[in-house]
């Protein structure tokens, strides 16, 4: 498939209540504003360090998207919130400086300290986040009392606005940043996400914004997701033939249930009239083979929580034609091992929009 996932490397939460706190370990990541426990009269925040492998991301472009365009997109997935404003803005920030992410969470008694904080960003707590006197082209922003909360490059941002009827999933495109990373004119140190603008310190405002984090049990950490177009349509010279007609039959004929989490798997689609025209031939009409319009898409759903891992898309889930027929590919390295998922066809024929869920389910070996 074109689209890939790669799963971070580390991530944590940075409290400004809590200024020398590690978070490494916690299941949850935080954007938060509160009146401050500890500071009269400001204002509390919390901000999301996340990063993932230099390794990872120069292996996807390099082996699998090559020279061609692509879009990346750093994705977070809501575990609650409360006190939400109508409307507000997150914001991505490629982050100046290394850090560690520590061995902590929320709630440890005493707090665990060994790991970046919104004071420090290493474990020894000997290197502070730059508050003044910044390096040209990088900044921060923090309350009067309260210094510290991450660095960043000014040169880039990825910003993604939430309304009241919006889905409150993260979806940040990312793609400039990772061009940078790759080019190597700005170092990967992850991004840096926070509530934008004065937002985040308004004191008329308190809200939570709750994630969950690499460490989570559930099958929604957060993930880089790199997209392109890997489609194919080059039936020249093919004994198949396009399918008009929308009383079809769509299966799998390739499907073996099991996969290692390194494959790339090519599935091929079965198509065929559901009533073939009556005439007369040596061979079964059912033998055939027919391939369907380019016009044609492909998703996956996780089948226990029956959650879209990847929708259908125009650009990015095109289906595939060659002189055999109809095929996609899926990267089984980008989806959660352990689990069982669901193949679906989706097809536009003679203006009518067909989707084919006939339970065609795999399970990605660890």
């Amino acid at each position: 498939m074109a689209v890939y996932k790669i799963f971070a490397e580390k991530d944590t939460t940075l409290y400004s209540d809590y200024k020398t706190m590690n978070t490494g370990l916690d299941p949850i990541l935080e954007l938060t504003k509160n009146i401050s426990l500890v500071y009269a009269s400001q204002s509390s925040a919390a901000r999301i360090l996340i990063k993932f492998s230099d390794n990872d991301i120069t292996d996807v472009k390099n082996s699998y998207i090559g020279t061609g365009s692509y879009k990346a997109y750093l994705k977070m997935y809501m575990a609650d919130a409360t006190g939400l404003p109508v409307d507000y803005i997150l914001e991505a920030r490629p982050i100046y400086g290394s850090w560690d992410m520590g061995t902590g969470q929320f709630g440890d008694n005493p707090i665990t300290t060994d790991g970046t904080s919104w004071q420090y960003r290493t474990i020894a707590n000997n290197t502070a986040w730059t508050t003044n006197s910044f390096p040209g082209g990088v900044t921060g922003s923090f309350t009067t009392l309260n210094p510290g909360g991450g660095n960043w490059y000014t040169s880039s941002v990825s910003t993604q606005s939430f309304g009241v009827y919006t889905d409150k999933d993260v979806s940040l495109d990312v793609s400039t940043m990772i061009a940078s990373y790759l080019t190597g004119s700005l170092i990967n140190n992850g991004f840096l996400i926070k509530t934008s603008g004065s937002l985040e310190f308004d004191p008329d405002y308190t809200y939570k914004l709750n994630f969950f984090s690499r460490d989570t049990n559930t099958i929604y950490p957060p993930v880089l997701e790199f997209r392109w177009d890997d489609s194919k349509y080059n039936v020249s010279g093919s004994t198949a033939t396009l399918t008009n007609s929308q009383d079809i039959r769509v299966s799998i004929s390739n499907n073996k249930g099991e996969f290692n989490e390194d494959e790339i798997y090519r599935f091929r689609l079965n198509v065929r009239d559901q009533y073939p025209v009556r005439t007369f031939a040596t061979s079964s009409l059912f033998t055939i083979a027919k391939y369907l319009p380019s016009s044609s898409y492909y998703a996956i759903k996780d089948a226990k929580s029956d959650t879209v891992v990847v929708d259908f898309d125009t650009s990015y889930t095109k289906i595939s034609a060659d002189t055999q027929g109809s095929y996609f590919d899926v990267y089984m390295n980008g989806l959660e091992p352990e689990r069982y998922y669901k193949l679906l066809v989706k097809t536009v024929i003679s203006g009518s929009t067909l989707v084919f869920d006939n339970e065609y389910f795999f399970k990605v070996l660890e």
